[in-house]
């Protein structure tokens, strides 16, 4: 008796996990209707309109919570569009509907953009998120630990990259791990890198590295301005500061460390520190022009103009017919953006003595753009063969060229330029900006409207955003 009570009893537990396993189990018809709506969503973001595929896969996860790719899509839009810390507060909500393994994943991309955009603690609570999945496994204990080293926890990168790491992702902790050896022992990181057999991703970077260790002399000088060197161009400035920084002292005539000292400074958003080491610091050589240019920098993030553009001129000047392009841009498009449009037009002459490159006589085109010199413009912009033109430079000349042409009411000109913009991208923010100005100077009003909004859906990077809802608020 008491066994068909227990026969029973199993019977009834399997009748009612099976009801709620179906319960739960969704039927055909919805999962047939959340794929159509996730494919529908796929055809959204291929035409770049993310607020409307976003709807949609917020259709979908109610339609199936726990399905992932749906989610997936979604972070990605997210990130896609710098919303960093939207994309975690979606992954955060999605814990009582996503497993922990599929939730894990999303952290790690949402982490992986944290760290690009160096918001590292951002990135290394993701990561800590993601921690302890079967899923996550060492990849994520590799971004923890590339965390520690930006953050200049030393010692908590070590005690993970020494850990054993499956083969995909061993190249990278290996040299990592080499890197942090060769602060301290730089014959024990050449044994590492020599006992590994690198990915071919990873094989030009090992042979390099494994170069610079190679030629360390008995000068600990010129070995740390080496190993320095190696690690700000492997991405990591921290280590770069703790093998120079306690050697500052000695460093006051070797011009080449102090400068990679403020350098690495720089890199790790230590602004100040990286000025109070440059300030002063001067050389004959070349290096005066990257010295300059690495204060003038500094000074510019930390919202002092005047002596962001004292050092930019300073720069420009050391750095005679061998100028870097970019010194000479980033010191114009200050100068541009704080309407310093006399000294702009001291530093495109000098410019146009070097280079002979196109993008000086755009930046002419914007600068009497600004300064309202049409003739001007003209004249430039007939300079410019349209065709030879290569990458962004057609972009530019055509942003520009169309908006000096709706500025001036040249409506017809304005078309035949944006016909040919659309040819080259009609997905380009600029270009649905451009559309919706002339189609509001037309007065035709709903297709201003319409492109305005595209403009501000296209623009990942904010180039236009501000100027768009501006142009809406004036529509609406």
């Amino acid at each position: 008796m008491k066994n068909i009570s227990k026969i029973l009893s199993y019977t009834i537990l399997l009748i009612l996990s099976g009801f709620l396993l179906s319960g739960c189990k969704p039927s055909e018809e919805t999962v047939s209707k959340y794929n159509q709506v996730v494919s529908d969503a796929d055809m959204l973001i291929e035409g770049k309109e993310y607020s409307s595929a976003m709807e949609k896969l917020s259709d979908a996860t109610e339609l199936i919570p726990q399905r992932y790719d749906a989610y997936e899509r979604m972070v990605d839009i997210l990130l896609l569009k710098n919303r960093l810390d939207d994309a975690k507060k979606l992954v955060d909500e999605s814990a009582n509907k996503l497993g922990e393994d599929d939730r894990a994943k999303l952290y790690i991309a949402v982490g992986r953009a944290f760290y690009d955009n160096r918001e590292y603690s951002k990135a290394l609570a993701c990561f800590e998120l993601a921690k302890g999945t079967l899923e996550s496994g060492n990849s994520v204990n590799l971004e923890i630990a590339k965390v520690y080293l930006q953050k200049g926890n030393i010692e908590g990168a070590k005690s993970i990259l020494k850990g054993n790491f499956e083969d995909e992702l061993n190249s990278e902790a290996k040299l990592l791990y080499s890197y942090v050896l060769s602060t301290t022992n730089t014959q024990q990181a050449l044994e590492v890198v020599k006992a590994i057999q690198p990915s071919e991703q990873w094989n030009d970077i090992y042979l390099k590295w494994e170069a610079v260790l190679s030629s360390l002399n008995e000068d600990e000088l010129f070995n740390s301005a080496k190993l320095a060197q190696a690690y700000i161009d492997g991405g990591y400035p921290y280590l770069a500061i703790s093998v120079l920084e306690p050697k500052k002292g000695e460093m006051q005539e070797y011009i080449d460390g102090m400068y990679l000292l403020g350098k690495a400074y720089y890199e790790s958003g230590k602004y100040q520190e990286s000025i109070d080491t440059l300030a002063g610091v001067t050389t004959l050589s070349n290096l005066n022009q990257y010295l300059y240019w690495t204060i003038a920098r500094s000074y510019y993030l930390l919202d002092d103009i005047n002596n962001a553009t004292s050092y930019y001129d300073s720069a420009v000047s050391y750095a005679g017919d061998s100028a870097d392009v970019k010194v000479y841009q980033e010191y114009l498009d200050l100068l541009m953006d704080n309407n310093q449009t006399t000294k702009a037009e001291e530093i495109l002459r000098k410019a146009e003595k070097i280079f002979t490159d196109p993008w000086v006589d755009i930046y002419y085109i914007k600068l009497s753009y600004l300064t309202k010199q049409n003739e001007k413009s003209v004249y430039y912009s007939n300079r410019i063969q349209y065709e030879e033109l290569e990458g962004n430079y057609k972009r530019d000349y055509l942003y520009w060229k169309t908006k000096i042409s709706i500025e001036n009411s040249q409506i017809d000109e304005a078309k035949r330029t944006l016909d040919v913009y659309w040819n080259l991208d009609k997905y380009d923010p600029r270009y649905n900006l451009l559309m919706g100005q002339l189609r509001f100077q037309e007065g035709i009003l709903d297709e201003a409207r319409s492109y305005s909004k595209k403009a501000i859906e296209y623009d990942t990077e904010r180039l236009v955003t501000d100027e768009a809802q501006k142009l809406l608020a004036r529509i609406d």
